[in-house]
């Protein structure tokens, strides 16, 4: 009875000891399981950040490429505007010349502006082209 008893206390102290050595060892694996995890989220991380700046890259080259949209059309609608003025000397200058009502320095005046909006009309046009060359 003795003996069985003492083998009994052994058992017990043996299989502490036993559950005691196994602790470490699955302790390392469990760091090595959360390392593996970090690591995949890591990488997860990564690519969302990188998707993200692409995202923001995108969004910038679509409103840069915009705002030239923008900037074009105000260029033609500029243009468009002084061609209107010019007809518009013109015609005046046509009729003041037919009825004689202009005196020569009034249509020295006119044939100035509509010059002056035909050099400006020349400037936006380059423009226009420098910003088309850009989109």
């Amino acid at each position: 009875m003795k003996k069985v008893l003492v083998l009994l206390v052994f058992m017990l102290v043996g299989s502490f000891a036993v559950a005691q050595s196994e602790t470490p060892n699955s302790s390392t694996e469990i760091t090595v399981d959360q390392e593996k995890e970090m690591d995949d989220v890591k990488k997860k991380v990564d690519k969302a950040e990188a998707k993200a700046k692409k995202e923001k890259k995108e969004a910038a080259a679509k409103k840069k490429e915009e705002k030239l949209k923008k900037q074009i059309k105000s260029k033609e609608k500029s243009i468009s505007s002084e061609e209107k003025q010019i007809e518009k000397l013109k015609g005046q200058l046509e009729k003041g010349k037919v009825k004689g009502t202009l005196s020569p320095v009034d249509i020295q005046k006119k044939e100035d502006k509509i010059a002056k909006s035909q050099m400006k009309i020349m400037k936006e046009q380059e423009k226009l082209k420098k910003l088309n060359r850009k989109l």
